[in-house]
């Protein structure tokens, strides 16, 4: 694992997109500071396959709309 990078809370905002391009591109690691002492990672996720089609997401949706249909759940999402 690459050691974390410190940074301020007010630099990972103003810099966030640099950031995650750094991350995704050079596998770098963040470590947010708050004023208060807490702290946040922003570490980049392998992805195990390729990305998934929005077409099947959608029809995975749609069958469960059906299927909680079906069941007589009511479906606030």
């Amino acid at each position: 694992m690459n050691t974390p990078i410190s940074v301020t809370e007010a630099e990972a905002e103003k810099y966030l997109e640099f950031l995650v391009d750094m991350c995704e591109r050079n596998r770098c690691v963040w470590r947010i500071e708050r004023p208060d002492g807490a702290a946040v990672i922003l570490a980049p996720v392998v992805q195990s396959g390729p990305p998934i089609a929005q077409e099947v997401i959608d029809e995975v949706e749609e069958f469960r709309k059906n299927f909680m249909e079906n069941l007589g759940v009511i479906d606030e999402t």
